[in-house]
This record gives C-alpha cells, structure tokens and sequence, in this order.
C-alpha cells in the first residue's frame, strides 16, 4: 500500500478516540439513566422528549450530560491557548484520560443505580471528557463525535471523487469510514459487554484514549 493511502499520526489519535465515544454513548445510555455523553444532538431530542413526557428524572440526567460537555469544551479551548497543537493535543489527552480513569475506578466501586447523585456524577465526568475531546477533534479538523457531519463528509467526499475521478480523494474517504467504523466498534463492544453484565465495559473509554496518548507520544518522539 503506498503512503498516500496510510494513516498518519493524526488519524491514529481520531480512531481510538472515536472507538472511546462509541463505548461512553452506549454505557451512559444503557446504563446511566439513557442519556448520550458525547452526542449532543441525541441528547438534545432526548431532552426535549423527557420534558415532553414530563420526566423530569430523565431530563436533569440530559441536562447535566450538556454542562458537562460545555464546560468540558471550555476547558478544553482554555488548554489550547498559547501552546503549540502538539502541546495542547498532550495536554487534552492526559486530562481526557484522567476523567475517564476517574470514572472507571468510580463506577466499578460504587453502586450507581439509575437516577441517582452517583449517575449524575458519572454521566457529568463523562460529558466533561467528551468535551474536551470535541475539542482535540477541532485541533485535528476532523470530529470524533458528530457523525451526522462525518457522514455527509464522507458522501460528498465519495461523490466527488466519482464525478472528478480523483483517486487521491478516496484517501480522505478511507480515514472517514474508518472514523465511523471505530465509533460503531466501540458502541457494539460495550452493548455487548452490558448486556452480558461485564463490569469492565467502564474501563473501555480510558484504553481508547490512553491508545490514542500512546499513538501521540511515540509520533511526537519521532519528529523530535
């Protein structure tokens, strides 16, 4: 395969990251009072649903997943300032990978029926991290948790490389599909973990991005 067509060190950092919002919109649905940490459009309809029902359980969980990913977001734009993109990718990673350690560690120790201060804690933990990624995939140009926007990217991308027949083009069409991939491996790992009860589904988020830290590190050690 020629390099035209390989990943490159960005690319490695968009697919386990994806791989790690496809498992937290699965664990903090299926588990955390149905509610998506990383996809806010989801979560937005789920929230106007709930309050339609006049579920007002169900609608604080969705209220509390959209601050978390505000003031994740926020952080995360405060992180970027004044450092170079590889600094501020480090840094989103590791706080990234903290939250998400935390939550793991949490989960597994404490009992966190649904509707609970113990759900809520969890699914803002989430949502926080998840935010701070939107904003790594904002550094790299290519998001890791809207796929509505991935997808017509990779329609259109597909599209034009047919009508111009540009080969070239169907690079960007491999990292996207490969993108959405990765998100649709993480969310049928974890379901299947929940539904045969496995408790360690928790952890799969923290091991995505912890690999994408990894993919980081190493490519940063090569340019230096």
């Amino acid at each position: 395969m020629s390099d035209k067509y390989s990943f490159s060190p960005t690319d490695c950092i968009l697919l386990p990251t994806a791989f790690a919002a496809g498992t937290v919109d699965v664990i903090t649905f299926a588990t955390l009072g149905g509610v998506f940490a990383s996809a806010m459009t989801g979560n937005f309809a789920l929230l106007a649903y709930y309050v339609a029902q006049n579920h007002s359980q169900a609608a604080t969980g969705s209220m509390v997943a959209l601050g978390g990913f505000v003031v994740g977001c926020g952080l995360g734009v405060l992180q970027r300032r004044g450092r170079t993109q590889r600094q501020a990718i480090t840094l989103l990673l590791v706080a990234e990978m903290a939250l998400l350690l935390l939550f793991a560690v949490y989960a597994m120790w404490t009992p966190h029926p649904v509707q609970t201060g113990s759900a809520r804690l969890q699914v803002a933990l989430l949502a926080v991290a998840m935010g701070l990624q939107a904003v790594i995939g904002q550094a790299i140009s290519l998001t890791t948790i809207v796929f509505t926007t991935t997808l017509t990217r990779l329609v259109t991308t597909i599209t034009d490389s047919i009508v111009t027949r540009d080969a070239g083009a169907l690079n960007d069409v491999k990292i996207q599909s490969s993108v959405v991939g990765s998100y649709l491996l993480g969310a049928l790992l974890a379901g299947s973990l929940i539904v045969r009860r496995v408790e360690g589904v928790v952890v799969l988020p923290f091991m995505g991005v912890a690999l994408a830290f990894a993919c980081h590190r190493r490519s940063s050690a090569r340019a230096a």
